[in-house]
């Protein structure tokens, strides 16, 4: 509230009485969320549900730059030409199709599978970064754009921060809220589950392990693979909520004022 009011503060908040500014940081914000809590659940599923030592999984995550890279330039010459609300609305679109792309992943996934969605979001981010700074900055003074530009990270910081916590948190919780769910179909009485089990140790016993303990073998191996796939649902279901979140700030340019077009 004192730095609301004061004559000379050290954080001039009265930047935000401007619409677009204040709309501006709300979407960095919820961008730093969602690409910040992307960048965490991505590694974590390819290393630990596909396989992936930890090299392979960090050039796997390497297509979202490429698609930055080669946007970039692009992205420099349709802001002088074209309303940068469309270059948003068209990066939050393709931010928030490709996060759907990825909700629909599964064990059986190739590097392709991961390859491509990666890619078209780094070009969608590349029409999100420089078009929103742009519009949000355009009405701000000179000599209060130092002021507004560290609050704009500021809050990008905060998002992805809150993103990689609720991100992490929803995961742990949710991959012991879908065993439970999966769980109640492994039953003696499922045909299916006789048969798996039934080929788990016969496997096993051909391999030369007795009855016994090719028996406790199957059951945990069988406790794994429903681990494994309820693990999976909540990383399909959390780009999905990420996805959907993109999608629906939207509708947030549409309160934003068009900058002047140079």
């Amino acid at each position: 509230v004192h730095e609301f009011f004061a004559d000379d503060p050290v954080i001039d908040l009265r930047v935000f009485r401007d619409g677009n500014y204040s709309a501006g940081v709300f979407l960095m914000t919820v961008v730093g969320f969602v690409l910040y809590g992307s960048m965490v659940l991505l590694p974590i599923m390819l290393q630990t549900l596909l396989g992936y030592p930890s090299m392979e999984a960090g050039i796997a995550m390497a297509p979202r730059g490429m698609g930055s890279f080669l946007m970039m330039p692009l992205v420099g010459i349709l802001t002088t030409k074209v309303d940068v609300r469309k270059l948003l609305v068209t990066g939050l679109a393709i931010g928030g199709t490709t996060m759907l792309w990825l909700g629909q992943l599964s064990l059986n996934a190739g590097f392709w599978d991961i390859f491509w969605p990666q890619f078209f979001q780094g070009a969608g981010m590349a029409l999100m970064f420089v078009p929103l700074t742009t519009v949000s900055m355009a009405a701000i003074p000179r000599e209060k754009m130092g002021n507004a530009t560290s609050l704009f990270n500021l809050m990008r910081n905060i998002g992805g921060s809150v993103g990689i916590a609720v991100t992490a948190t929803m995961l742990s919780r949710q991959s012991v809220a879908y065993r439970q769910v999966l769980g109640e179909h492994l039953t003696p009485l499922s045909v299916g589950t006789q048969t798996a089990y039934g080929q788990m140790v016969a496997a096993m016993q051909a391999a030369g392990t007795d009855v016994t303990t090719a028996s406790s073998r199957a059951i945990l191996a069988m406790n794994g693979l429903l681990m494994r796939q309820a693990t999976m649902v909540s990383f399909v279901n959390l780009f999905r909520m990420l996805g959907v979140l993109f999608l629906s700030v939207i509708l947030l340019v549409a309160v934003m004022k068009r900058p002047p077009v140079g």
